[in-house]
């Protein structure tokens, strides 16, 4: 585990912080160095000249559709949102081409400056709707992030934003390519976001995975800004094998400097732990309910020969319940004591998600705690893990 020079790291983010309150204060007009984008969102294509890695890789032919772009909405202040959508995973034939288990191609799009997503609006039809709840609640005065850009990156290749891979499942090609297309995405921030004072990384479900395991390339990105990551519903708690079946099937590409040369040797626990022993300056966090039921029914599939049984799929035993449970508190609760910089909350109840559901602002149900009151705690201080002097402790908190 690498540890940085912790006065070096300090440096920089006094050194940011001066620089953006020099450079972005009481300035009239457009602000420098942030995108020429248009109010509200705008629907964004990856440089088409863009490649990754010996083969050549590229974000064009990305998902099962060959078609990939992402969003991003205007803000007022110097600060970035950068939201990993979820939408499952696949690593066999059965689960990636008989019986999906993961988004198959882009739902989203924008319409009259809202971003929306197609969904089942009444039996048979369905329709466009606004992603409009949670933290893109942007006329709530609770949401942090009411004021910021929002940097959005749409899901459907499988693979939990890791992958570099193209596999062929019984004669079908899955484009396992998430983490190319988040390369694409972080090369278009590189070039329209050039000193930002805070980065914020968070993502819901597999959306969470992409979220801490593509950290270090933003954090790297940027290094005078303060880039804290939160996963919500991604716990990481898998069966055994698992990692290494998906590292043969999805390429897993991630941050070997800092989590050494065999990503299926690591758990959820030592992916947070060592990322956030790097980076010590900088808060890290994970949100979950304390029996989901989503993460439990993935776990499942990853038992036995459970994935080549569909028909069960739906009838998870008790005792996976309570193995996902009691692994899921050993990784939070072990990373917590490994590293002073990480904090979790965990709520009541089997929900799985809360950053785009208008739970984030109702839940409280560890230890009283407002959810969205610890996000903008964890948000607003830029030097400690206190807490502003307004917001009081950030602490680790959970349901009993």
């Amino acid at each position: 585990m690498k540890y940085r020079k912790y006065m070096h790291v300090g440096a920089l983010i006094v050194v940011s912080v001066l620089m953006a309150t020099v450079v972005f204060a009481g300035a009239p007009g457009p602000k420098p160095f942030l995108p020429n984008i248009p109010t509200g969102w705008s629907e964004v294509s990856p440089d088409p000249g863009f490649t990754y890695g010996d083969e050549q890789l590229t974000p064009s032919c990305s998902c099962s559709e060959c078609d990939y772009r992402f969003f991003v909405r205007k803000g007022t202040v110097n600060k970035v949102l950068v939201f990993f959508n979820g939408g499952g995973a696949c690593w066999d034939a059965m689960n990636c081409v008989y019986v999906p288990t993961y988004t198959q191609q882009v739902y989203e799009t924008v319409i009259s400056k809202q971003l929306t997503t197609l969904t089942e609006v009444s039996e048979g039809e369905y329709g466009y709707v606004p992603i409009d709840e949670g933290i893109f609640d942007f006329s709530d005065c609770r949401n942090p992030f009411k004021d910021w850009y929002v940097v959005y990156l749409p899901y459907c290749t499988g693979d939990l934003f890791w992958g570099s891979s193209d596999y062929n499942y019984d004669g079908v090609d899955i484009h396992h390519h998430g983490f190319v297309n988040f390369m694409a995405v972080l090369d278009w921030m590189e070039k329209n976001f050039r000193c930002p004072l805070q980065v914020f990384v968070t993502g819901s479900s597999a959306g969470g995975y992409g979220a801490i395991l593509n950290y270090p390339y933003i954090r790297e990105s940027f290094p005078l800004a303060r880039v804290y990551a939160l996963g919500d519903a991604a716990n990481g708690v898998v069966g055994d094998g698992f990692i290494a079946t998906a590292d043969a099937k999805w390429n897993i590409q991630y941050a070997s400097w800092i989590l050494g040369d065999d990503i299926s040797a690591l758990t959820m626990e030592d992916i947070y732990s060592n990322i956030a022993a790097e980076y010590p300056f900088m808060k890290f966090a994970q949100y979950t309910t304390a029996w989901d039921a989503t993460q439990t029914w993935f776990y499942n599939l990853q038992l036995d020969s459970n994935i080549y049984n569909p028909a069960q799929w739906n009838n998870v035993p008790d005792i996976v319940f309570g193995l996902w449970h009691s692994t899921m508190l050993s990784y939070t609760h072990g990373t917590a004591e490994n590293v002073p910089n990480y904090r979790y909350y965990i709520g009541e109840g089997t929900d799985h998600t809360i950053m785009r559901s208008d739970k984030f602002y109702t839940e409280d149900t560890a230890e009283g705690v407002s959810y969205s009151k610890w996000v903008r705690t964890m948000v607003d201080n830029p030097f400690g893990f206190l807490g502003g002097p307004l917001q009081g402790l950030w602490r680790s908190v959970e349901a009993e």
